[in-house]
């Protein structure tokens, strides 16, 4: 909430509104100083309190001097400390209680603040029968949490979750007990896995940035089912105070301090601490006397798993120094899979280098690979499933009531329409068709698609189960599917909560089988679409393409940019001409972040690797160029993949499409090497918003929608439209308020009606997407 600014006082930093500093710091204790020898350099005492302050993580700041600096680290390596003066410093203890003294007003008012906060929730939901839960990690977030909750409310109010993932650190394992003994009057639970980590990530692989299967099998869901039994409810409605906090990410600072439904349907998360930065919590920490994980004091600066694919490699290069034989296990893992993937001569690089952490599916596990061959014919949908895991009758009561079978063919009522299907099964292979495959949308596709995945990979993790809103979807202890047909809404959940309907399979598949169709992905030549490339062709029209201003290849890139963005129409005899669109865009020019939003909306829908963008990054989220590489899958040559991601990247670095629609912001991590951050559009214009609405009528050839349809037609990406959620990175919150704010401002154009179990869209079918241009502003 606050900066900090350093005083003349030693290692005493005095909080302020004015502040310039905004840097996450922590305090560095004795063993950390003695883990790098620092006594070879400097002086200080064997004491319990901080002796200097880190900022940054890595940067050792005595007084706002940075003294010195750690570089490196890794799995197998220790970071080394770079020394910044060749005084010896003598070191001494940071005065915790003249720190505290210099914040006093500030730390009270924060204090004050989160108590009443907490109290104020607590009041609000009691009446509406919520249980109460302060989730407990062991870590400092939510030891500050658990104090603020323990002042805020009486012991039996709430009561405090600890989820044990089965790969902490013992520190966290004994602050869950020095916890315990310093709030001997709460009531303590711990959330556990019915699987061990070692068995998950034999059956799923090792997590990767984007496939962070264990979030939820691991620490989400026994989280749920342990406020089930605590509560006696299957549908517990609990408020779940956490210690989310926005200094932690650009992900994590757009989440609401109060977020209804946000993680489960039946939740509600309450962030007391989500404005406090690390400057203060320590400053809380420290003057409390309340207990601190001694994985901080070795210089860790975040406290969870021991192998996690989201550590940095000063994380790595500590930890497995200090929890080796813990460690082990997972550690192993990663190295099993590196040897699957790479030579022997570069594990320990790629391993080091944070290689595996990009893996996005199946490849290089020995249970990976696809186990779905689809076909479609004769009318009629067909599945063949090698080594299924679950049965298809058991799975398929999710999508409506089976009315016949006699043993080979049944009819099953799907969305109101009987289907006639046959499951029959041959040695290893389960073979099963539905038809008439004239009669399904696209959603009894995805969903069929989705059962068959299920039934090809489900071992029984859970993470669909808790989605259910009756009790209906059951995993039973043998990891079997069973469906309570009489409980059973349809609603769906259980299907759509995650890509492939299943978390296995996600982690297990390996790109083709169902996947998007990228052929034409790489037209450009790796040349991205630059706003000067615009500005050319708006100055000089189809002249442009003879004046010489760009390469012969440059020109070529341009040409099918312009083509995608439905700027340029080249005919059969290779003349060229401008289109209606171009017409219309003109007079906005090419620096109105409002052109690009028109011309981003139709390459979502022309441009292959635009497309493939849209639906599979998610907003809040930085990938590297290499990430998105691995993103694609092997199907295709790894040169034509790079080439692509190479052309997008540059329309994000070199467009407004990055930087002011917040599609892929560039954060430069050396010389001409970037990541993106995907952001999303924070302040959508209002009159692209509904132009991408009408582009998706027309391509759909339906006026009338649901924001329902929008919602899930990302998991359908064959659809032959695209939502504006996932055209401009919006969140469903978001796209709802947007869409209401439309119908206000063009009733004209667009109805809404978001009222009940009501979320109807419609469109005014007598205009297109063109007349909707005509209601901007120049």
């Amino acid at each position: 909430m606050y900066g900090y600014e350093w005083t003349d006082e030693y290692g005493i930093f005095r909080l302020t509104v004015n502040a310039k500093l905004q840097k996450e710091i922590r305090p560095v204790f004795k063993e950390e100083l003695d883990f790098f020898k620092m006594y070879e350099h400097w002086d200080y005492p064997d004491t319990d309190a901080p002796l200097l302050w880190a900022e940054g993580v890595r940067r050792y700041v005595l007084n706002g001097e940075c003294v010195a600096e750690a570089k490196g680290g890794g799995f197998y390596t220790r970071p080394t400390v770079v020394y910044n003066t060749d005084k010896r410093l003598q070191l001494q203890p940071v005065d915790i209680n003249r720190l505290y003294e210099v914040n006093k007003n500030l730390m009270k008012s924060l204090e004050q603040k989160a108590i009443s906060f907490i109290r104020e929730q607590h009041d609000k939901y009691k009446s509406e029968r919520y249980s109460f839960v302060c989730a407990f990690s062991g870590g400092k977030d939510s030891i500050v949490l658990l104090d603020l909750c323990a002042k805020a409310l009486a012991p039996n109010e709430f009561c405090v979750i600890f989820s044990d993932t089965g790969m902490e650190l013992s520190d966290t394992y004994t602050a869950v007990k020095r916890a315990k003994e310093h709030w001997p009057e709460l009531h303590f639970y711990t959330a556990k896995c019915h699987l061990k980590a070692t068995e998950s990530w034999d059956e799923f692989g090792p997590p990767g940035r984007r496939m962070r299967w264990c979030c939820a099998v691991h620490k989400s869901v026994p989280t749920i089912l342990k406020l089930r039994e605590i509560t006696g409810k299957y549908n517990a409605k609990a408020v779940v105070f956490d210690g989310v906090r926005a200094e932690e990410s650009a992900r994590r600072a757009k989440y609401d301090e109060v977020s209804e439904g946000a993680k489960n349907i039946s939740q509600v998360n309450v962030s007391a601490i989500h404005k406090w930065n690390t400057a203060e919590l320590y400053c809380y920490i420290l003057h409390e006397g309340i207990l601190l994980n001694d994985a901080y004091r070795l210089g860790l600066f975040r406290v969870g798993c021991m192998v996690c694919p989201l550590s940095s490699d000063w994380w790595d290069g500590i930890a497995n120094d200090h929890y080796r034989t813990e460690m082990q296990p997972l550690l192993s893992r990663v190295e099993r899979y590196a040897r699957n993937t790479k030579v022997e001569t570069e594990v320990v690089k790629y391993i080091e280098d944070g290689g595996w952490k990009a893996r996005m599916g199946g490849r290089g596990l020995p249970n990976g690979g696809n186990r779905i061959n689809e076909q479609i014919q004769n009318n009629t949908i067909e599945f063949t499933i090698s080594g299924s895991t679950q049965n298809w009758l058991e799975c398929a009561p999710i999508l409506g009531t089976i009315t016949e079978f006699d043993g080979s063919t049944g009819t099953q009522k799907i969305s109101g329409t009987n289907f006639v299907f046959r499951v029959s099964k041959k040695a290893d292979e389960l073979y099963v068709s539905y038809k008439p495959f004239s009669k399904m949308d696209r959603f009894v596709i995805s969903h069929l698609r989705g059962i068959a995945n299920k039934v090809a990979y489900c071992k029984g993790c859970k993470a669909c189960m808790v989605q259910c809103p009756t009790g209906a979807f059951t995993i039973q202890p043998n990891g079997k599917i069973f469906v309570r047909e009489s409980l059973c809404t349809h609603c769906s959940n259980c299907l759509t909560f995650s890509e492939k309907s299943c978390m296995l399979a996600k982690s297990l598949s390996t790109t083709g089988g169902n996947s998007m169709d990228m052929k034409g992905m790489n037209p450009y030549q790796h040349f991205g679409f630059r706003q000067p490339w615009l500005e050319h062709y708006m100055s000089d029209g189809t002249e442009c393409f003879s004046q010489g201003v760009l390469g012969n290849r440059q020109y070529e890139a341009l040409k099918v940019w312009l083509r995608e963005a439905n700027l340029l129409v080249v005919n059969k005899d290779k003349t060229m001409e401008q289109t209606a669109l171009f017409k219309k865009l003109e007079q906005f020019g090419p620096y109105n972040p409002f052109t690009w939003a028109i011309i981003w909306a139709n390459l979502a829908y022309n441009s292959v690797i635009s497309h493939w963008y849209c639906l599979n990054t998610e907003p809040g989220e930085t990938y590297e160029k290499a990430d998105l590489v691995t993103m694609i899958g092997e199907n295709y040559s790894k040169s034509t993949r790079e080439n692509a991601i190479t052309a997008l990247a540059e329309t994000l670095r070199l467009s407004p499409i990055g930087s002011a629609l917040n599609q892929g912001i560039p954060i430069e991590l050396s010389k001409n090497t970037y990541s993106y951050y995907r952001d999303g559009w924070t302040t959508p214009d209002a009159v692209a918003l509904l132009y991408s609405l009408y582009l998706y009528a027309e391509h759909t050839g339906r006026y009338a929608f649901t924001l329902t349809e929008l919602i899930r037609v990302h998991d359908t990406p064959d659809a032959p439209g695209v939502s504006p959620a996932d055209i401009y990175g919006l969140d469903n919150k978001k796209l709802r308020e947007c869409i209401q704010g439309l119908a206000l401002t063009f009733p004209e154009y667009i109805r809404v009606s978001f009222i009940n179990d009501l979320d109807n869209i419609v469109l005014e079918n007598k205009h297109t997407s063109l007349d909707i241009l005509d209601l901007a502003e120049v």
